[in-house]
């Protein structure tokens, strides 16, 4: 996994020169200006859900988020003057997206939730997953060792005690992509006609609620 986020970084640094190409071609726009936006679309998406299924805890929360928009505002304004430049976010970096092709060789699989983002938020998903498959805290050694690795690739842009708190930040942004990640989904589903299960239903506002959290990699 180290290895792979390692590439992935490398990936995301060639791909800078290329952002205006990619969102070109129809990749959604996630970067860091245009977020306050979508943290509105994001509410707009799961106060339908809220209004016709939710209960008095789903409601409260909602409000509780909705109530955040000025703290929204103000980690895009910071991640916006992040002296990293926007590339390519999977946006859903698990690892059964990650395919081994040998020492040296990483292929990255399903691409369809992809967003132009920071690319520290590309980040969510899969130190989450190493935090949560190691039941470590953040401060475990093998944790940092994932998340040193990946920042490692971009220490010629800023020290690496304000790449942490960037990568922080980049990460609870990045939450609110995934909620609309969820929500296209969902509606992709629906109009299918697939049985939804409750779990995965109830995911956008779950999503959404983790941008109450004290941890930074919640909800991806």
């Amino acid at each position: 996994m180290v290895a792979a986020l390692v590439r992935y970084g490398r990936l995301q640094r060639e791909l800078e020169a290329h952002v205006d190409e990619i969102l070109a071609v129809g990749v959604a726009d996630m970067r860091p200006a245009a977020m306050p936006v979508r943290f509105g679309q994001a509410l707009e998406a799961v106060r339908a859900t809220i209004e016709s299924q939710g209960d008095s805890a789903g409601r409260e929360i909602y409000r509780r988020v909705a109530a955040m928009d000025q703290t929204v505002t103000s980690w895009c304004e910071r991640l916006a003057a992040s002296p990293v430049p926007p590339s390519l976010d999977h946006n859903d970096l698990h690892p059964w997206n990650i395919l081994d092709g040998g020492p040296g060789r990483t292929r990255y699989y399903d691409w369809g939730d992809s967003v132009v983002a920071h690319p520290f938020a590309a980040m969510l998903v899969p130190l989450g997953f190493v935090a949560r498959g190691l039941d470590a805290e953040l401060d475990d050694p093998r944790f940092l060792r994932a998340r040193d690795a990946y920042l490692d690739v971009f220490t010629d842009l800023a020290p690496r005690k304000e790449l942490i708190k960037t990568l922080e930040l980049a990460c609870r942004v990045a939450k609110i992509a995934r909620v609309l990640t969820w929500e296209r989904a969902l509606h992709a589903a629906r109009e299918q006609g697939e049985e939804v299960e409750e779990d995965f239903a109830t995911a956008p506002l779950q999503t959404l609620a983790s941008l109450l959290d004290e941890f930074y990699l919640g909800g991806g």
